[in-house]
């Protein structure tokens, strides 16, 4: 039978269809991440990823001031108005992020382990697409809805900040004996190199503190809270360094004591006394560089906040053990007469390595949903009060009092991890 012979441009139109073809189908292999296996490790990456470009869009929505709209010729149409400006673009971005991983977390609770870590650890790209929807979708709700929502965050955001002080020690505790039991001149000299650029940065710190927020003459309590942050701090650091308190040490009473001083200079940046405040003037008038750098920087900052305690979450709930174990019967050495046992230990094996990753992604997705919700309150500095103003929108009493506590539970905590060894010798504080 003859048959047509294909033309040039037509062998060309079937390589070029065969090749998109082929280029759509990767794309939806890696859009729902079914081959990336070997990048497990990196998963929690995409999820700070998501956070950073969350706030950067809030902070950015928080501070522009104008309306969404589509203008044709002499006829406007507003598309987002009120729901798109101040706090309450803050509240429906903050909200959409809780709820996915909310959703996250019901759904590797609810799935088996090989398939809840699927849904934990993949299909990224598809995430984001629907991440996207949820956040156009928010901002279609009530204001009142927005505003209830905010409300259970001031509440659960307390809970989150008490958690966060026990990550800040944990950290200082464990980096330094990480550097000791290296056994190595060179960490020691790291550790007490690090200590003394911190030290020296907060003595300076302090120094502009006191210069910038204690001139005026009804700031009895921002003297007050600054002179807390030099007086406890060097208590417990000289008591850290004495043979009384052998488990101490100056690393972690210098890093608790740097997040003291973070936690002092945010408390005084936040204080809406102006007369106690000398940058709040200069904060009313900065410019767009000022503002886009600070975005950046907050953004950054949430970001670091929320991935450090997200990495850590199985550590944080003593899983390290367990882990440890796990991988110490991964390298035991097989035995010849025993198949049918083996291949049994190997399956054991293999159940308690799937128990303990979705035990991990239940922690990091229930500690995600609090940061978020930590995220709303960060970025509207704990306000109960919708500020139009750009210059009032990151000062106020509820803020303020806020980091203030924080700094006083921080402080607080490390001394009783300093002396609870000491009045009960007989638990293991370890």
């Amino acid at each position: 039978a003859w048959r047509p012979v294909p033309s040039t441009e037509e062998k060309m139109g079937c390589c070029v269809a065969s090749c998109l073809t082929s280029c759509f189908c990767a794309c939806c292999d890696r859009l729902c991440g079914m081959t990336n296996k070997k990048y497990d490790k990196f998963h929690k990456i995409p999820y700070s990823i998501l956070i950073f470009f969350s706030a950067l869009v809030a902070l950015l929505l928080k501070n522009f001031q104008g309306d969404f709209g589509i203008r044709y010729y002499f006829v406007k149409f507003t598309v987002c108005d009120d729901a798109c400006k101040g706090d309450q673009a803050v509240y429906r971005i903050s909200l959409a992020l809780t709820i996915f991983f909310v959703s996250h977390l019901f759904l590797v609770l609810l799935l088996p382990h090989s398939f809840g870590w699927e849904i934990h650890a993949r299909c990224f790209g598809v995430k984001i697409l629907l991440f996207s929807g949820l956040v156009a979708a928010m901002f279609f709700i009530d204001t009142e809805s927005a505003n209830q929502f905010a409300d259970a965050c001031r509440i659960i955001s307390l809970f989150f900040l008490v958690f966060q002080t026990f990550v800040v020690i944990s950290y200082a505790y464990t980096l330094h004996f990480w550097m000791i039991d290296k056994d190595d001149r060179t960490w020691d000299l790291i550790n007490l190199g690090v200590s003394g650029v911190l030290i020296c940065a907060i003595v300076t710190v302090i120094g502009f503190l006191f210069h910038w927020f204690t001139a005026g003459a009804t700031c009895g309590l921002e003297k007050f809270v600054l002179s807390m942050t030099i007086i406890v701090p060097t208590l417990y650091t000289v008591a850290a360094c004495t043979e009384y308190i052998p488990h101490g040490a100056l690393f972690p009473s210098v890093c608790v004591t740097a997040y003291a001083t973070y936690l002092a200079w945010t408390a005084m940046m936040s204080n809406s006394n102006t007369e106690c405040n000398a940058l709040f003037e200069r904060e009313n008038h900065e410019n767009t560089w000022d503002l886009a750098v600070g975005i950046i920087l907050a953004a950054a900052s949430i970001t670091f906040t929320t991935w450090n305690i997200g990495s850590q979450s199985s550590n944080l709930f003593g899983r390290q053990e367990q882990e440890a174990l796990l991988e110490d019967m991964k390298k035991l050495p097989m035995q010849d007469n025993s198949g049918d046992a083996d291949e049994d230990e190997d399956e054991d094996v293999t159940e308690d390595i799937a128990s303990l990753r979705k035990y991990d992604a239940l922690s990091f997705h229930l500690l995600m949903t609090f940061a978020s919700m930590y995220t709303c309150m960060l970025l509207t500095s704990w306000s109960t009060t919708d500020y139009s103003s750009t210059g009032k929108q990151y000062s106020s009493n509820e803020s303020f009092w806020v980091k203030v506590s924080s700094q006083w539970l921080v402080m607080l905590l490390y001394t009783w991890t300093l002396v609870a060894p000491i009045l009960f010798p007989d638990r293991d504080f370890s």
